[in-house]
């Protein structure tokens, strides 16, 4: 089904009063000196792209007309929206979780004009989308946890959760989104995973490149590096903030060369290597991205990242 832009108008019809008891000037408030410096009198476009979306896909809502002194806000599937500026207004992004049911959901956006808060709902249509199945073989007790890993599992959860949740203010990153390895996709994101001969409840993620052992690994945009660790699923793994609730992360390193706190830069090489570390049937690097708790492609969001018109 092909993509279909929207575009919702809202027609903003901004009064001005004076009195002679000395209440600010029409002019005033044109020049944004009493409340929120918007295109007054003008209208406002809202555009979402792609709408309707995938199961597990990015978007983008775009406000034109509109700056970050109105203070806009927004909301999908229970999850914040937060806007930056782009050319002509503000563009907030989100995604459509791996976990959603297919659907219509409403997309909710609040700013301030010089009359108060004004906001406006857009349904957005989640369309199910197959990413087919994978087939995997490990060590049953990767399967069948032992009351050790299953303890150490469970702590290690409580690590990553609350990385995750991580929701810096501001917006680190710019641009289009680099490849984090030079390698091909082996196993997508979304696909349903078949192991040792049971189907998983839970898609896959992430995508899984088909790199060898030790190849560098290379920070994909701006970010803090906010989780280190070797854990029983994921092996040596690392996780990056690039701010506003957007975390990318990496999985079964050989080895980690940041540390929590450092701050990386877009093309960084290498950040880590390659590994077969954690639960896996050999070498690759596991690459997923994370948007305010939704779980999204990384090739999908590296392509919406490339088309933000900043």
């Amino acid at each position: 089904m092909p993509k279909v832009t929207r575009i919702l108008t809202i027609s903003l019809a901004i009064m001005f009063f004076a009195s002679a008891l000395g209440c600010q000037s029409a002019a005033a408030q044109l020049r944004g000196e009493d409340g929120p410096s918007l295109a007054q009198g003008q209208d406002l476009s809202i555009q979402v792209v792609p709408d309707p979306l995938d199961i597990g896909g990015p978007a983008r809502v775009t406000i034109q007309g509109l700056d970050m002194d109105a203070a806009p806000e927004g909301h999908f599937d229970g999850r914040p929206i937060f806007f930056f500026p782009t050319k002509g207004g503000v563009t907030g992004i989100f995604g459509a979780d791996i976990m959603i049911q297919p659907g219509v959901y409403p997309l909710t956006i609040s700013f301030e004009t010089s009359q108060g808060t004004r906001q406006e709902t857009i349904d957005v249509t989640v369309l199910e989308k197959d990413y087919g199945t994978r087939n995997i073989t490990v060590p049953q007790s990767q399967v069948q946890l032992s009351q050790a890993d299953q303890e150490r599992a469970a702590r290690e959860k409580v690590l990553t959760d609350r990385a995750l949740a991580t929701v810096s203010p501001y917006r680190l990153w710019h641009g289009e989104f680099l490849e984090p390895v030079d390698a091909a996709i082996n196993s997508s994101f979304g696909r349903k995973t078949r192991m040792n001969g049971i189907l998983s409840p839970r898609p896959h993620a992430g995508a899984d490149y088909r790199a060898p052992e030790g190849a560098p690994v290379r920070c994909p945009a701006d970010g803090v590096v906010i989780l280190t660790g070797d854990h029983f699923f994921s092996g040596k793994a690392i996780y990056i903030d690039h701010g506003q609730g957007l975390i990318s992360m990496y999985f079964h390193l050989s080895e980690i060369l940041v540390s929590e706190g450092k701050e990386v830069k877009k093309g960084e090489t290498p950040i880590g290597l390659v590994g077969k570390t954690g639960r896996v049937t050999g070498a690759h690097l596991h690459y997923g991205v994370y948007l305010n708790g939704a779980r999204i492609d990384p090739s999908a969001f590296r392509k919406l990242s490339g088309s933000l018109n900043e």
